[in-house]
């Protein structure tokens, strides 16, 4: 408190104290009259102060409240002022012009309050806290004129409003003061018990004061006037340290709203105490019976409204909880099971997994107490979504969880792990025997055509990896790796069947994982190299080379079979892939400046480059700055990829552009006529599968006879690959083959040794 501040309190109340004690013991009647006013006057306007300072203190959210304390105050000292005024002129009519001021005070305050408390509440909080508020006030207000009025009852209407408007006015303020407390849930300190008290006061005194002017028992001088006074310094100086604050201690509102639950009781209680009252007084407080018995019922009532409040809120709050009941369902639907197939998805698959690992560990000795996991892949699923569209690859997928289901037929839990992989986790597998029959039946069972709407009879197959637990693993997470290691191993193999879980299949796809990271750094590293293998017509002489990439690590040569597939796998094939056009060009352009004849170079391409935006512009730009005409360029496009329908468009556009194109390994894909015929093709590559035992496999020799009739009826050129032997040669001539590369002639070859050994000069040259 500062200084200035702390004298003043110290001098106005001393001389409170002096004029309030000196009246006690002097004699003279108007002397008395005189210190009593003088007491009260110093007692108010410190009050005054007091709240001015808390109000100057105070935060902008409490701004209001401290504004409407600071004008109650003031209207209390003014008020005063006006009464010594009244008592200076001998006028003292009762009721009196000091009493409007005093009343004015009490009703600023109670609206103050008010709007303060309701502008905290919501909407619906703000309905009930009315009713509790204007119920708890009627039955304050009825229970106080029952008590207080004066049984013989009061000389004029005048008199007999004064008479309520003081209860009704400061018990109301206290009473609303009280019960912001609990509605808001403020932090209640010492500012609060002392601003109640003085409002309190201040009520109390009043009404005394009242009956005993209307008795014309008050005198000067009594021990009761010093009240006003202690009532003024009680609400003065909370007001000076009052805080509107709500507390963030959940117990603490948790006990606030239930004592709120008590307030409509305890509004009814004392209701029927004053009705009792009112009817056992024996004058029944003349000519206030209907005021009082207006009020209880108005209390009952509004008990009874907030009731019904309370039963709509609870009914709300039900309906409220059982839509989050529903909604709680509905998302542990969503987050634990697949939206397409209503499987369980991976999510309480690893959940079912790890419990089901944990149990059996308790009994790890017992060998019944096995694991087993069967991680199902369905085979080519991504060429029939890609033809098809997803809307009938959705179907197939949601045909394979039914299939599968239908297949175990109760045994183990089946889960979409994946796009289109599934896992089917058993416990207590009787042996390695009969998760092997069950596999089989599996395998065989997703084998069967699959009927599709508006696409006919489709067949696919799956693929199947299984792992046991603990036999292969120590955890779950090892159970789930093992079964992906033994996934890829059939896959590997040829697809369509299963495999049991070996420790080789781990070290496989270690070594993987260890080619695919340093993959990414090959082609910055300069790894990578292109050799090129030359390709014959009939007189032996060369009319093309085809670049084949090679890629070294730590000195020894990774097979393409090997990191091609990781390429494409990790999209790092379009980086490689560009690089290997680019080099082959510069290459083929180098080859022709010094003057070696070389018609065509052959390039592969992936189809993850088919498919990324601008891929022909990227070629045409590629080969004009390299100095190759792209007619002297073969694009060699494998025949899966260039049967996918999605693809045709970017192949048309490759053919218009000028590149020739090459189907890659001609005889292993599901070629139609239909497809063949309409494909911008010039060119066919006969697989060296089949020209590996022509010599000796009828089979073969006619599929090469027949593709070489096959090209020239639809004007193509035949390339074939893997010649090996002078007698495959010489077959391969009289089926009309015009192309011939393989080990009979050359391998691939580095750039120089291929000039040297197989490319002709041009006449000029």
């Amino acid at each position: 408190m500062p200084l200035a501040e702390r004298t003043l309190t110290v001098v106005c109340l001393s001389a409170a104290v002096l004029a309030f004690a000196a009246s006690l013991w002097v004699a003279d009647p108007a002397l008395k009259v005189f210190l009593d006013n003088t007491s009260w006057t110093l007692a108010f306007w410190l009050s005054a102060f007091w709240a001015w300072r808390g109000w100057s203190a105070a935060r902008s959210s409490e701004w209001r409240l401290h504004r409407g304390l600071l004008a109650f105050t003031l209207l209390l000292a003014v008020g005063q002022g006006v009464w010594n005024v009244q008592v200076a002129l001998g006028w003292n009519p009762f009721p009196a012009p000091a009493d409007a001021l005093f009343l004015l005070g009490a009703l600023l305050w109670t609206v103050t309050v008010i709007r303060a408390t309701f502008a905290r509440l919501s909407r619906e909080r703000a309905y009930t806290a009315a009713l509790d508020f204007g119920g708890a006030v009627l039955a304050l207000l009825a229970f106080t004129l029952v008590i207080y009025l004066p049984s013989r009852g009061v000389g004029s209407w005048a008199v007999g409003l004064v008479l309520i408007l003081y209860p009704a006015g400061f018990l109301a303020a206290a009473a609303v003061t009280a019960l912001a407390v609990p509605t808001v849930g403020l932090r209640i300190g010492p500012a609060h018990a002392l601003v109640l008290a003085g409002m309190l006061g201040y009520g109390m005194s009043w009404m005394q004061w009242n009956l005993m002017v209307i008795g014309s028992t008050l005198q000067p001088g009594m021990w009761f006037n010093a009240s006003f006074s202690l009532s003024a310094l009680a609400l003065g100086w909370g007001a000076r340290g009052l805080r509107f604050e709500a507390t963030q201690d959940m117990a603490y509102r948790h006990q606030c709203d239930r004592f709120m639950n008590y307030v409509p009781l305890m509004s009814m209680t004392l209701a029927a105490i004053t009705l009792v009252l009112l009817f056992v007084a024996p004058d029944g407080r003349t000519g206030m019976q209907a005021l009082i018995l207006a009020c209880c019922l108005v209390v009952l009532l509004l008990a009874a409204l907030r009731q019904t409040l309370v039963v709509s809120l609870l009914n709300r709050l039900r309906t409220a909880e059982a839509a989050v009941l529903r909604n709680e369902e509905r998302l542990y639907q969503v987050a634990h099971f697949d939206a397409l197939t209503g499987l369980p998805n991976r999510r309480y698959f690893d959940d079912a997994l790890e419990r089901a690992v944990a149990d059996a560990s308790r009994y790890a000795q017992a060998p019944d107490r096995r694991v087993a996991l069967l991680l199902i892949d369905l085979d080519h699923f991504k060429s029939v979504n890609e033809t098809y569209g997803h809307r009938v690859g959705d179907a197939l997928l949601t045909e394979a969880a039914q299939r599968i289901t239908r297949l175990l037929d109760g045994q183990g839990l089946v889960s979409r792990l994946a796009n289109d992989q599934f896992t089917v986790m058993l416990l207590r597998p009787a042996s390695r025997t009969v998760l092997a029959q069950l596999a089989a039946t599996l395998v065989e069972g997703l084998a069967q055509p699959w009927e599709l709407s508006g696409v006919g009879a489709q067949y696919m197959g799956a693929s199947m990896g299984i792992s046991l637990y603990p036999d292969d693993a120590a955890s779950s997470m090892e159970l789930v790796q093992h079964a992906h290691s033994a996934l890829h191993a059939t896959k590997s193999a040829g697809r369509g069947s299963y495999r049991f879980y070996i420790e080789e299949f781990t070290q496989i796809t270690r070594s993987r994982l260890e080619l695919r990271r340093n993959l990414y750094g090959a082609l910055q590293g300069g790894e990578f190299t292109l050799v090129y293998q030359p390709q014959l017509n009939q007189q032996r002489q060369t009319v093309g080379a085809e670049a084949l990439l090679r890629w070294s690590v730590d000195g020894r040569a990774v097979p393409p079979d090997e990191f091609i597939p990781l390429a494409e796998e990790s999209g790092l094939i379009v980086p490689i892939g560009l690089w290997v056009f680019e080099t082959a060009c510069r290459q083929l352009a180098q080859w022709r400046a010094e003057g070696w004849q070389v018609p065509v170079m052959s390039v592969n391409v992936s189809t993850i480059q088919l498919r990324e935006p601008g891929f022909v512009q990227t070629l045409l730009d590629t080969a004009r700055r390299e100095g190759v005409a792209p007619a002297g360029l073969v694009l060699e496009i494998t025949e899966s990829q260039l049967l996918d329908e999605s693809l045709y468009a970017i192949a048309l556009d490759l053919r218009n552009a000028g590149f020739v194109l090459s189907i890659d390994d001609f005889g292993t894909g599901h070629s139609s006529l239909v497809k063949l015929k309409r494909l911008p093709v010039g060119e066919l590559k006969i697989d060296k599968e089949f020209v590996r035992d022509i010599v000796v496999d009828m089979n073969d020799r006619e599929i090469c006879a027949m593709v070489n009739a096959l090209a020239r009826t639809l004007g193509l050129e035949v390339v074939a690959e893997g010649v090996e032997t002078e007698e495959q040669l010489q077959l391969l001539v009289k089926m009309g083959c015009q192309r011939f590369q393989g080990w009979l002639f050359a391998p691939a070859l580095a750039p120089a040794q291929l000039a040297a050994q197989w490319l002709q000069k041009h006449p000029q040259g």
